[in-house]
């Protein structure tokens, strides 16, 4: 198991801010030198710790006004597909094998509530769906993008 020492979250907390921010910048902050930097970023890269660098966009400015919870009971034999096609949606941002009554619950966005209730019926028709559940936001109170190192 990796573990991370207190220049490692140094790192990743500069990087978790701002994915953009210069090996440069970071060793200046961190009084190291950049090859230090890029070798310790290769480094958590390649050991799982950063999966990817990514910008956060606002889905009402590029067209998802309507953000929904969808939640989906599915039968046990058709459990792997069916949430790998939940999980293929265009619209399903986050997807969550869930211990509670729900087998899968997963954070969609949709252009409107017509688009929001299209969605829910083509998750019905999929294979092995028992139940499906969908709610629309109406208010977006907090997103976290980052984890406090």
């Amino acid at each position: 198991m990796f573990r991370l020492d207190d220049k490692d979250r140094r790192i990743l907390n500069l990087l978790q801010e701002n994915s953009r921010t210069s090996y440069t910048h970071i060793a200046n902050e961190l009084g190291i030198s950049e090859a230090t930097v890029r070798y310790r970023v290769k480094n958590l890269i390649d050991n799982g710790i950063i999966n990817k660098f990514t910008v956060l966009l606002n889905p009402k400015k590029i067209g998802y006004s309507t953000t929904g919870i969808l939640m989906v009971k599915i039968a046990p034999d058709h459990f792997e597909k069916t949430s790998e096609q939940i999980s293929d949606l265009t619209e399903a941002y986050h997807v969550f094998q869930n211990t509670g009554e729900y087998n899968i619950v997963a954070v969609v966005h949709a252009h409107d509530l017509e688009h929001l209730s299209d969605l829910r019926k083509r998750v019905e028709m999929m294979p092995g769906v028992r139940e499906v559940s969908l709610s629309a936001a109406t208010r977006l109170i907090k997103i976290k993008t980052s984890f406090d190192l």
